[in-house]
């Protein structure tokens, strides 16, 4: 299971090729993006610790946080993310990218402070001292060159992005950040009744907080330059520059950059914010956007007029002395699903498709004749449908499982492709650039050129992007591990196996793809895989690779069902306990929201709790000023993810029907999982709406602000209320949901009538 073993020569030899300076003494932190712990729970120190390749999904935790001790050269491991988490990825898509971010590899520096001071979740952290560059999406839902690179509006006023605590404690289930770097764990704060930290993080806190030190150096790394750094000689491997580079290469690449007319100032060997916008305009410029990747490798150190170091000839890189941008204080730490009140977080993850509804249970699978166990109904298969973007998306996906395969750089002599890097082989690199390369060159391409080379020349020769994602991840990783020939061959046998009649001709063209819709895509798949597993067996060196071989195998197996079973939840009815409208669970938390509502909207109001009603002081709301983009494509967004839970068919109350958990016409004229979800809500979620439409307009905005702190929708108003032009999209929407509440109520004392 391990890819690569984690010790002190390992980052010593990482931090020496990018030019980091880390102390001779004291606790260095690290993250290692898209590589997992073998052992997540054993968080001691150790002069090298076993870890693996891990795709992340923005689901769940899919990295490593460590700490490396300097005087004794020992390493210890914690699970965690330095990816921030789906539902901030969406939230921040609706609104431009504002808010969640990605942070981009390089040198940081952290100190002790409070992550979240003065709110529940507030607890003891690791905050920024330092600026740092993130990407920010409002494309789709992950990072890649073509997304924003954000470099703040000046050196000291920039994201907020802290160390702290990933508020799960079980790497399976999911984890809190938009943006900030996080360790499995609880945390120890007010919201927990400051209850002691728990798992993984209790162990890296107490370790960071157990030292005289206050202040850290974070070196941010991804599992692929690891990998090669591991795998190639020092006189091989060259040195680059990036962000948190000092010494004399990165002044060299400063004064190119002072030449070329991008960067002004006089160089000064610390390549810190300025310059990586020069490199990054720089690059932009030569080489287009989507290669902006902001580091100065071979390619671009060759435009620059630059020569790169190996490492056995680099020097050791002077310690800066101090950040070269020091971060503005008082800056607020970006909101996330720790703001949220738990019940509204709740509904929130379930309306998203991230968790499914609270004590709902799974849907059964109605396939027959699946021998492979995916658990997705022939039914629901008309909902996986090729993508709309080309299938970039899906490669992203696709492509960050198959690098676990792939792995960095290697040389076996029992591979016949040779010299090997991230599964591109010298002979697919020599073509791909147009001439010769060495050993050498291999070992130092960047992995962008390298997901580029995959997208041109396996994925999109596969007609990868055409399919659905399930399928196309089996057919990808076979044109990636045995060709584009076999890829397409598998595939239509696999076709014919099911009932098409397509020919088996090792291309992939109109035929092919016209005969997928009509297949099962559980059973295709499996037989793809089937047909892959077999070729594997039969190599004339399985023994020598048996084990990597029965992993990928079974790795596919697992990643292409959990792909299938996300998309048939998105046509399969979702069943949901039938909540009555009299269920005191559900009116005692209206009870509580409404009045949280009406305090905070006029201090002096009076109210009762209980059946009596409420009296609130009356109030104008202010005219709203209008709705702004941002806000409105926010609610898009939710309507949009909730409709994606929705099967489309109102449920028909047959007549003399008896049965009490069945909607009306009314209720479920939006189908049955949203009419499920608000049967017996619609009016309560209404008024609220109304209230909280009032709440958030600036004439209301006073009185919010001045009870917000002590009322349970505390951490929720000023969420909402940071959103501009919302009040006016709530209040018409909120009115509708209450007449739709009382329709649904006269139908129901029609039809009991009748009965």
């Amino acid at each position: 299971m391990t890819d690569i073993s984690v010790s002190a020569s390992l980052l010593s030899r990482a931090a020496k090729r990018n030019g980091y300076a880390v102390p001779a003494k004291g606790l260095v932190f690290f993250g290692i993006r898209g590589l997992s712990p073998d052992h997540p729970f054993e968080n001691t120190f150790a002069q090298s610790q076993p870890a693996h390749f891990s795709a992340y999904d923005f689901r769940r935790m899919r990295c490593t946080l460590g700490q490396w001790k300097m005087e004794t050269g020992e390493v210890a491991l914690f699970p965690g993310s330095t990816v921030p988490s789906l539902l901030n990825i969406k939230s921040a898509q609706a609104r431009g990218g504002i808010g969640t971010n990605l942070l981009m590899p390089g040198r940081f520096e952290h100190e002790r402070g409070t992550h979240k001071a003065g709110k529940s979740g507030a607890h003891r952290a690791f905050r920024q001292a330092s600026f740092q560059p993130v990407w920010r999406t409002a494309d789709n839902l992950d990072y890649d060159l073509q997304d924003r690179l954000d470099f703040g509006s000046s050196s000291g006023d920039f994201v907020w992005d802290n160390i702290h605590s990933a508020y799960y404690d079980n790497p399976e289930v999911g984890y809190s950040s938009a943006g900030c770097q996080v360790v499995c764990g609880l945390p120890q704060s007010p919201k927990r009744n400051m209850a002691p930290e728990t798992g993984p993080w209790r162990a890296f806190i107490d370790s960071a907080y157990g030292t005289s030190q206050t202040r850290f150096v974070y070196l941010l790394f991804t599992a692929e330059e690891l990998s090669s750094v591991d795998k190639v000689d020092d006189t091989v491997l060259k040195q680059v520059v990036r962000f948190g580079s000092s010494g004399a290469l990165a002044k060299k690449v400063q004064q190119s950059l002072v030449k070329q007319g991008d960067l002004q100032g006089t160089p000064d060997g610390a390549f810190g914010r300025l310059s990586l916008m020069a490199l990054v305009n720089f690059q932009k410029r030569q080489f287009g956007a989507g290669a902006a990747d902001g580091v100065c490798g071979e390619i671009t150190a060759a435009a620059l007029g630059v020569d790169l170091p190996t490492i056995a000839n680099a020097g050791t890189p002077p310690m800066p002395t101090g950040p070269a941008d020091q971060a503005t204080s008082g800056n607020p730490d970006i909101p996330d699903e720790t703001d949220l009140a738990p019940d509204v977080l709740t509904m929130l993850l379930a309306a998203l498709g991230l968790q499914p509804p609270p004590d709902a249970p799974v849907a059964p699978s109605t396939s027959a004749g699946s021998t492979h166990g995916s658990g997705a109904s022939t039914a629901g298969q008309a909902a996986v449908s090729p993508p709309a973007d080309g299938g970039r998306t899906n490669f992203e996906r696709a492509q960050g499982i198959v690098r676990e395969f792939e792995g960095g750089y290697s040389d076996d002599p029992k591979d016949p492709g040779g010299a090997t890097n991230f599964g591109i082989a010298r002979k697919t690199l020599a073509a791909w650039r147009g001439k010769p390369v060495s050993k050498a060159d291999v070992a130092n391409m960047s992995y962008q050129e390298a997901k580029e080379i995959f997208f041109s020349e396996y994925w999109s020769k596969s007609s990868c992007g055409a399919m659905p994602g399930p399928l196309a991840l089996a057919v990808y990783n076979v044109a990636v591990h045995a060709g584009v020939r076999d890829a397409a061959t598998f595939l239509q046998k696999a076709l014919n196996q099911n009932g098409a009649a397509v020919a088996v001709d090792g291309g992939i063209g109109g035929e092919t793809l016209g005969a997928i819709p009509k297949a099962p895509l559980p059973d295709v798949i499996g037989d793809i895989i089937d047909l892959y597993d077999a070729k594997l067996r039969a190599h004339r060196d399985y023994e020598h690779y048996k084990n990597g071989f029965n992993r990928r195998v079974n790795k596919l197996r697992l990643e292409t069902e959990r792909w299938l079973e996300e998309d048939g939840e998105q046509t399969l009815p979702i069943p949901t306990p039938n909540l009555e409208e009299g269920d005191p669970v559900v009116t005692d938390k209206v009870s509580e929201f409404i009045q949280a509502l009406l305090v905070a909207l006029q201090p002096g109001a009076t109210t009762t709790t209980g059946p009596t009603t409420t009296t609130p002081a009356t109030t104008t709301p202010a005219t709203g000023t209008g709705t702004t983009v941002a806000a409105a494509a926010s609610l898009a967004l939710l309507l949009r993810q909730l409709a994606q839970g929705l099967d489309g068919n109102p449920v028909i109350l047959p007549p003399n029907s008896a049965a009490t958990n069945v909607l009306t016409p009314v209720n479920g004229a939006l189908g049955q999982w949203l009419g499920k979800l608000l049967d017996g809500r619609k009016s309560a979620l209404g008024i609220i709406g109304v209230l909280a439409s009032a709440l958030l307009t600036p004439a209301a905005a006073g009185g919010a602000a001045g009870t917000a702190a002590t009322s349970p929708l505390g951490e929720l108003i000023p969420l909402l209320g940071a959103i501009p032009g919302l009040a006016p999209i709530m209040m018409p929407i909120s009115l509708a949901l209450t007449a739709w509440g009382l329709l649904g109520k006269i139908d129901k004392y029609v039809r009991a009538a009748k009965q």
